[in-house]
């Protein structure tokens, strides 16, 4: 809103365009994934994410907004996408995997907080500097499952 200068229901419209991102992208990146090795698109996507993050950060007015909603492409294979790759081949222990990486989901209850601490004392556009580590991290995943399985 700070950046829109407009109300609450002006700002609702970019969430919500966000939103459509995120449907839209969903099916275009299982399209890819046919094509493209998934753990590659995963690292591509999580640097495409870490870049907007930090252009979000530093970017300027409604082009920086349109990085937050552009972010939505981004997030709409990350899970799905982890948990594949994670859990292919555990076998017998896919349970136990399963598990855990539901379990490891509490970083994404913990990250909106730091996220949040930082919001309050440096404002909105440096704290999408958090969630841009958050993609960093990912993006080692995709590369780590890249170089395994050569």
């Amino acid at each position: 809103m700070a950046t829109l200068g407009g109300t609450e229901a002006q700002a609702g419209w970019y969430l919500q365009a966000s939103l459509i991102v995120f449907l839209i992208s969903r099916f275009v990146m299982v399209s890819v994934m046919g094509v493209v090795r998934p753990a590659l698109l995963l690292a591509g996507m999580a640097l495409a994410g870490t870049g907007l993050c930090l252009f979000a950060a530093g970017g300027p007015g409604m082009a920086g907004v349109w990085a937050v909603v552009a972010l939505s492409a981004c997030l709409s294979l990350m899970f799905p996408t982890i948990y594949g790759i994670a859990l292919e081949g555990l076998g017998e222990d896919t349970k136990f995997g399963a598990a855990g990486l539901v379990m490891a989901i509490l970083g994404g209850a913990l990250m909106p907080m730091v996220q949040g601490a930082i919001l309050d004392a440096q404002g909105a556009q440096l704290s999408f500097v958090v969630p841009g580590l958050c993609f960093l991290v990912v993006a080692a995943f995709g590369v780590f499952d890249l170089r395994r399985r050569r």
